[in-house]
């Protein structure tokens, strides 16, 4: 081995120095007060950055429950104003209809009262045409007095109660009145038709003093025989006399004390008072 072999050996065998130097360097920036602060830094920093984070994912998490529950609170409430909504709704439609219900029974109540007006105005026009008909009745006297019947020119009434014929003349003379007379076929057709229900006689204003004597009215007139034909006794002489009697339709002479109904007869008043 040569000397200049060694030189080589030998600078083979020593370390770069640049090398070195820069590996020295490096480790001394490494182990550098600065770059440890820097480190701590980071290390803090990410630390915090993770804590943050953490954090902020609690936050949000509650942040979203919270969220839920509100949103539930609001579901819960919209529901509840949507049924309140609704049961207004349902009242308000219901209120309107009892409403409807309400003007229709006013208006049928006011149809009502209206015909009713209608029919009490009537009512008062009626009541007056019948005031003013009865005063216009109470200014005009009844032809007949009551109980008696009204035949043309003349009022009949007949009695109750037998009596002779005296009497039963008494009794009419009493109410201004004279036993029955017979003018016409027409007043005897009404008797007979008057009489006709009952089977009992009724005295008439005909009588005579005996079978000599003409039959006479009480005012003194005769018979006109062509009217009719009286039966019975006509011939017995009786000390009252003989007096007339209708029945049945049928006229007929007796003994004047007997009793039997009679027939009163007298003007019909035709003239307004």
């Amino acid at each position: 081995m040569t000397f200049d072999d060694l030189k080589i050996q030998t600078m083979k065998d020593q370390p770069d120095e640049k090398s070195n130097g820069k590996k020295a360097k490096g480790l001394q920036f490494l182990y550098s007060p600065w770059w440890c602060l820097v480190a701590v830094t980071l290390a803090v920093l990410c630390l915090g950055l993770v804590v943050t984070i953490m954090v902020l994912g609690m936050q949000l998490s509650q942040v979203s429950n919270l969220l839920k529950q509100q949103q539930t609170n609001l579901t819960h409430q919209k529901n509840k104003l949507e049924g309140q909504i609704s049961a207004r709704q349902q009242a308000e439609e219901a209120s309107q209809e009892s409403q409807n219900e309400l003007k229709e029974m006013i208006e049928t109540l006011a149809w009502k009262l209206n015909e009713k007006s209608k029919e009490q105005m009537e009512l008062h026009h009626q009541n007056l045409n019948l005031q003013e008909t009865l005063k216009r009745v109470a200014n005009c006297s009844a032809p007949c007095p009551q109980d008696w019947i009204w035949h043309e020119e003349n009022c009949y009434l007949f009695s109750t109660g037998s009596f002779n014929w005296e009497k039963s003349q008494e009794k009419c003379l009493s109410l201004d009145a004279k036993l029955l007379k017979i003018n016409s076929t027409a007043d005897l057709d009404f008797i007979q038709q008057a009489i006709s229900y009952s089977s009992f006689p009724f005295w008439m204003g005909l009588s005579r003093r005996n079978p000599s004597y003409p039959w006479l009215w009480e005012d003194g007139s005769p018979l006109m025989p062509h009217l009719f034909r009286i039966r019975g006794a006509v011939s017995q002489t009786y000390p009252s006399g003989t007096c007339a009697y209708i029945q049945r339709g049928a006229v007929y002479a007796e003994n004047c004390i007997l009793a039997a109904f009679s027939i009163c007869q007298k003007k019909a008043n035709l003239r307004a008072q």
